[in-house]
C-alpha cells in the first residue's frame, strides 16, 4: 500500500459528543482521539461525514475506507473488523421527569430505541421481559416518550444526555449510570485491503476507555 494514499474515515455528523460538525468542520471526543492515533504514525486521512444509517453501507460500498466507532456484535463481526475499543459507553434509560424515577435494579415497563445499533438486541437478550418498541432515530425516541408511547427512551448514555440537555431541558431524568457497557471501536470491512487497523494498534491507548459515569469529570 503506498503511504500517500488518504484514508477516507466516515463519521456521524449528528452524534454528539463522540463526533458533529461545526461549520462543516468534524469535532468531538472520538474524532479529536482518532485524529490523533492517525497522526502518530504519520497516515494521511480526511473525516467523511456520513448519514447514520448509511455508515456500514458507505464502509462495504468502499466510499469510506473505515468508520469512526461502532459497537462490535456478532452479526456485524461477519462483515467488519475492530480495533481495540476507544472508548466505553453503554445504554442509559431516559425518563421523564414528571413520572416516577426507577428504583435501584428496576427496569421501565415500555422502552423505545432506534432500530439501528446495538441497544435492541442487549435489551432482548438482558430484559426479555420488556415491552421493546423501535423508532428510527434518538429524537424519535425520545418524542414517542414525551407522546406518552412508551415509559422511557433506551439511547446511549453519552449521546442521550446531551441531546436532552440541548433539545428537552429539565424534560428528562438524567440516568446517572448506564445500564450495560458497550465499547466502541474503529472499524473497517472485515478485508481491510489498505491494513489499517492492524498499523494503528499501537497507537490506541488502553487507558481511553474509562467508565463512562465518569465522563464529564474528565473530558467537559
Amino acid at each position: 500500500m503506498s503511504d500517500k494514499k488518504i484514508i477516507k474515515i466516515g463519521f456521524n455528523p449528528d452524534f454528539a459528543p463522540f463526533s458533529y460538525a461545526i461549520d462543516g468542520k468534524p469535532n468531538g471526543i472520538l474524532v479529536d482521539r482518532v485524529r490523533s492515533i492517525f497522526e502518530k504514525p504519520n497516515i494521511p486521512f480526511e473525516f467523511i461525514p456520513v448519514e447514520l444509517t448509511k455508515l456500514t453501507e458507505s464502509l462495504l460500498a468502499g466510499h469510506v475506507d473505515i468508520l469512526l466507532a461502532m459497537a462490535k456484535t456478532e452479526q456485524r463481526m461477519k462483515d467488519f473488523s475492530f480495533s481495540k475499543p476507544i472508548i466505553i459507553t453503554g445504554g442509559g434509560w431516559f425518563s421523564l421527569t414528571k413520572t416516577p424515577p426507577l428504583l435501584d435494579g428496576e427496569v421501565p415497563k415500555s422502552v423505545v430505541t432506534p432500530s439501528f445499533g446495538p441497544l435492541v438486541a442487549q435489551i432482548e437478550a438482558l430484559f426479555p421481559d420488556i415491552n421493546l418498541k423501535t423508532t428510527e432515530n434518538y429524537d424519535t425516541a425520545l418524542r414517542t416518550v414525551l407522546n406518552g408511547e412508551a415509559h422511557a427512551a433506551a439511547l446511549n448514555w453519552h449521546v442521550g444526555r446531551m441531546m436532552c440537555d440541548e433539545k428537552y431541558p429539565s424534560l428528562f431524568r438524567d440516568p446517572k449510570a448506564p445500564f450495560n457497557n458497550i465499547p466502541l471501536s474503529m472499524v473497517t470491512s472485515i478485508k481491510d485491503p489498505y491494513s489499517i487497523i492492524e498499523r494503528l494498534i499501537p497507537y490506541i491507548s488502553d487507558d481511553w476507555a474509562f467508565d463512562p459515569q465518569h465522563y464529564k469529570e474528565r473530558i467537559l
